[in-house]
């Protein structure tokens, strides 16, 4: 009866789970951005007499002012080239060479919106990617200000090497930004220097704004990060951010990036200072960089200094740039494996010339190190499978004592010299390995709009589920090879699914890793093919032993 009862209990609980998973997914209303109407200004208290206090609005939305001509009036260059205009700070963070992201739709999500009545157009499986990469689309980077979180405004470029923007507002309060190259092509050197000719109230801030998109698995839409108290903080939901968050502790470093590419500012001295997400207006979101000073006075501006990297979330050259700006690229429990897979692939790639190759170079490679844990597993598993007859023999006498059972069990494989994990030992070495996989490839910036075969983005999912299907496929025959004989019922029944649940894996994962795993079933099913012709079965001897 208590079986019964969990049988039920988990059934239960897992249709649940679907239940509410699917219509989270196609049913759920997008979460409402509900702003006030009006914004409603909050004069900033303070006990210092003659300061003016900043207007702080509970809706933050950008005060009018002389109006700014859009024109472009710097670009400098690095790995990213920076583009500013008298409309704002820094308006683009382009990155030559490198093309804009692709949109990529499987034919399942496409037939389900023909299905559901909706009106998708010809299917196509790749779309966009015109253009070069730009991270931002309508946002700022490196707005600097005081009061509410406003952008825009007008700016004059009073440099263009280095790059020296000034803004001077109607109450006296004036902002000088300077940005020069810094020690490496990813780096920027940046001065904001803040000051007025009249006392006035904060608080002042510098932060990065963007028009955003909710952030799905492995998609290239760009989110808002920052490294606050040492962990990584990512808005991937920007239609949750109904009112200003604040994080507490020291701010490591702040700015906006999708899977492959940052732009990061990370301040010298964020001593006192605070991190927040906050709503600039009714479609963008942005990070704000509140400075400690609470008034500034004139003869004493606030000038802060930061160092912007603004290139690819790749390991090496974060950790190159020093800034902590390493916390952006996180591989996991399995960290170690897949910084050591990255390097080699890597390697692979740069004797190879090509990312898909490269990739089943390394599969190959991988196969080939782990071969003689896995032939040791096909000789355990045949001296296993010696011992059946006497473990039935046990399985029968022990029937009704389970502990007794257990015990004469252990008792038998130590006096036969058997490991009874023997066989599982080479899936625990796989496991590691593939999760490590599983992290490096989604997010490794070079395979950003590779292309292989049919294949034109490795780092995006197959749009036509090809080798998911084949993933599926190569599973199945692969069961049907393996032995079953002594194997627990629920454990068998459990294997039936696996080819089931890793299709689905590698049908939602990026085409990179699912080319890794179509190519290491087809060894696994090779190496099955000869272990089980070249290791002979095993039985016991005429003293009832299993042979060395």
């Amino acid at each position: 009866m208590k079986d019964e009862k969990e049988r039920r209990m988990f059934t239960f609980v897992a249709v649940s789970l679907a239940i509410v998973w699917v219509w989270q997914f196609f049913f759920a209303p997008p979460l409402p951005v509900d702003l006030p109407a009006e914004p409603v200004a909050v004069a900033a208290q303070s006990s210092a007499p003659g300061l003016a206090a900043a207007p702080v609005l509970a809706s933050v939305l950008p005060t009018a002012e002389a109006a700014c001509t859009g024109k472009v009036a710097a670009t400098s260059g690095g790995t990213a080239q920076l583009e500013v205009s008298d409309c704002g700070a820094v308006r683009s963070v382009r990155f030559p060479g490198v093309k804009a992201p692709q949109t990529v739709t499987g034919w399942w999500a496409w037939g389900w919106q023909l299905i559901s009545g909706g009106n998708p157009g010809p299917w196509q499986p790749y779309a966009g990617g015109e253009g070069e990469l730009d991270l931002l689309a309508s946002g700022e980077l490196l707005a600097a200000g005081r009061g509410s979180f406003a952008l825009g405004g007008t700016w004059t470029v009073t440099s263009a090497d280095p790059l020296v923007q000034e803004r001077t507002t109607a109450d006296g309060f004036r902002v000088r930004r300077t940005v020069t190259p810094g020690a490496s092509a990813d780096l920027w050197d940046v001065t904001i220097r803040m000051e007025s000719d009249r006392p006035l109230l904060g608080p002042f801030w510098v932060g990065v704004a963007d028009r955003l998109n909710e952030v799905g698995a492995y998609s290239s839409d760009t989110s808002l990060v920052a490294v606050v108290d040492g962990d990584l903080e990512a808005l991937m939901v920007p239609a949750s951010v109904l009112r200003t968050t604040e994080f507490a502790g020291p701010v490591g470093w702040f700015g906006t990036g999708n899977r492959f590419f940052i732009a990061a500012v990370a301040p010298t001295d964020p001593t006192g200072a605070r991190m927040q997400w906050a709503r600039v207006d009714s479609e963008r979101v942005g990070a704000f960089y509140t400075l400690p000073a609470e008034s500034i006075a004139p003869g004493s501006p606030i000038e802060t200094t930061y160092t912007l990297y603004a290139g690819p979330r790749e390991l090496g050259r974060l950790e190159t740039a020093g800034h902590g700006f390493s916390e952006a690229v996180s591989l996991g429990i399995f960290g170690l494996f897949a910084k050591f897979l990255l390097i080699t692939l890597h390697l692979i790639h740069d004797a190879i010339g090509s990312w898909g190759p490269a990739i089943l170079a390394l599969t190959l490679l991988v196969r080939l190190v782990t071969y003689p844990l896995t032939r040791a597993a096909v000789v355990s598993g045949r001296r296993m499978q010696a011992l059946q007859p006497l473990m039935k023999g046990l399985q029968a006498k022990y029937a009704d004592d389970k502990e007794t059972l257990n015990r004469e069990m252990m008792a038998l494989y130590s006096k036969h010299g058997v490991n009874p994990v023997g066989g599982c030992f080479p899936m625990l070495i796989q496991m590691p390995v593939f999760f490590a996989l599983f992290t490096a490839l989604q997010y490794e910036p070079s395979l950003f709009n590779a292309q292989f075969l049919y294949l034109r983005d490795l780092s995006a999912q197959d749009p036509y589920g090809l080798l998911s299907l084949f993933v599926m496929g190569g599973m199945y025959v692969q069961q049907l090879m393996m032995p079953t004989m002594g194997m627990d019922p629920t454990q068998a029944q459990m294997m039936k699914l696996m080819p089931l649940v890793f299709g689905v894996l590698m049908w939602t994962s990026p085409a990179g890793l699912a080319l890794y795993y179509s190519l290491n079933t087809v060894l696994a099913i090779l190496q099955q093919w000869y272990n089980t012709r070249s290791i002979p079965l095993v039985a016991l001897d005429g003293d009832g032993n299993v042979p060395a």
